[in-house]
């Protein structure tokens, strides 16, 4: 696979080096330059002609970088179904559904979101291998990223230490919150002789949730959470550690929901809404994945999640 960056310089340019400019319009790093200057052909060039990235450019030179990934092709294509948010040259993003695992895993060789995806570039005629963004828990539902090279995944990874990608989950946790918002600081780390689950424990890896009540029910509330790191099961573990797992929670709340008016069959968390730059000209953009059904059904006064955008 080959993504190709123009820019045609403009009169301001006169005399910057292909370097800067490269730098500034693509946002491209050191490795990135180093893999289109010696792992690919005619990998930077000005008007077709291959230079060394110290060129110094003239008004309408056509400036052109070539970044090669090539498929591993480790990815199984399998039919399934896609709900598809966004895409462009560089990414896709998905609502995934409860259920679904993001990427091949034991067990789940080819009947992940990852595997669908395969499939539908493979119709198109345009395979990427499949290169996850992030991650959420099977029955986590909401936005997923993929990433169509590593340059990509990189810049999209990058976005989110510096804060320019944001995810904001919607969660329906149990009980009477006493504060309007709150944050919870506490390290989690794996349960001894557990595959699974985690918990808080002053040995394990330091994480950072913050959350807001939107709305307060009689025993449950819906809350908007952020994270400021990725540990498995982070919001989760937290929730539950502050005494207010999630509705739905098999592993650290009371189960599946089975009454006669109302049912969830697994911990009530969506990844509801994200804003992002695009990856090599920094556009802002910001999706939303609309909440389900299985959520949506406890929210009994007509709130409507879209207003909090």
């Amino acid at each position: 696979m080959c993504r190709i960056l123009r820019y045609v310089a403009a009169e301001t340019d006169e005399g910057l080096p292909a370097r800067d400019l490269i730098r500034r319009e693509f946002h491209l790093v050191a490795h990135d330059l180093a893999r289109a200057k010696y792992k690919t052909d005619h990998g930077i060039t000005v008007n077709g002609e291959t230079i060394m990235i110290n060129r110094l450019l003239h008004r309408g030179d056509v400036l052109e970088v070539r970044l090669t990934d090539a498929p591993s092709g480790r990815t199984v294509p399998a039919p399934g179904l896609l709900d598809i948010l966004y895409e462009d040259e560089d990414l896709v993003c998905i609502n995934k559904p409860a259920g679904i695992v993001v990427h091949p895993s034991h067990g789940h060789f080819a009947d992940s979101l990852a595997n669908f995806l395969a499939w539908h570039y493979q119709e198109e005629g345009d395979p990427h291998e499949i290169r996850t963004i992030g991650r959420l828990d099977k029955d986590t539902s909401g936005l997923i990223f993929y990433g169509k090279s590593r340059t990509v995944c990189a810049h999209m990874l990058e976005q989110t230490k510096s804060g320019d990608r944001v995810k904001t989950y919607l969660a329906l946790a149990e009980g009477q919150f006493s504060k309007a918002k709150g944050s919870v600081e506490a390290p989690i780390s794996r349960e001894f002789e557990e595959k699974i689950r985690r918990v808080v424990r002053a040995d394990g890896d330091y994480a950072l949730t913050h959350f807001w009540v939107l709305r307060q029910y009689e025993n449950y509330a819906l809350l908007k959470v952020q994270i400021a790191t990725g540990r498995t099961h982070q919001i989760r573990v937290h929730l539950s550690h502050i005494g207010h797992p999630l509705l739905g929670d098999p592993i650290y709340g009371q189960g599946p929901i089975t009454g006669p008016f109302l049912k969830l069959n697994r911990a009530a968390l969506h990844a509801w809404h994200t804003t992002f730059r695009t990856p090599f000209d920094g556009v802002k953009k910001e999706l939303t994945a609309p909440l389900p059904e299985d959520m949506r059904q406890f929210l009994t006064d007509d709130f409507a999640c879209d207003d909090l955008i």
